[in-house]
């Protein structure tokens, strides 16, 4: 494991993707890849033949869940700054980074991915449940 894909492990361990299904968050790497990540070559790295692509800024995604507003409480708080450090944690370490988000049906395939300072691409996956 390349010391991009540790830091990112690290970062995510524990945190989940809240949707309908809270899944967690997984390490991904390609490291044959090259150039700047596009949404087409992600969802064919992820193997997925179907599916609408959508792709949006880190800190567009990231927004809602490194929010800290008035009314929560510790545990909400503590999961808010986990996802701080974890979009802190993607932003050193990859370059360019980008979320592809592949939905089929109710089911989506969030991808979290840049170049990795070791080559290839690296980031985290997860689903979410969109119903």
């Amino acid at each position: 494991m390349t010391a991009t894909e540790t830091a990112l492990e690290q970062a995510s361990t524990g945190l989940t993707y809240q949707s309908e299904s809270d899944a967690p968050w997984e390490v991904v790497s390609w490291s044959s890849a090259t150039g700047e990540v596009t949404a087409d070559a992600v969802k064919k790295l992820g193997k997925h033949r179907t599916g609408t692509v959508t792709e949006q800024s880190v800190d567009e995604f990231f927004k809602p869940l490194t929010e800290n507003l008035d009314w929560y409480g510790d545990e909400e708080k503590a999961i808010a700054q986990q996802y701080q450090v974890l979009l802190a944690t993607i932003k050193a370490n990859l370059t360019n980074p980008k979320v592809v988000k592949i939905t089929a049906k109710t089911k989506a395939t969030v991808y979290v991915v840049g170049q990795a300072k070791e080559g290839g691409w690296v980031g985290l996956k997860t689903e979410a449940v969109e119903t």
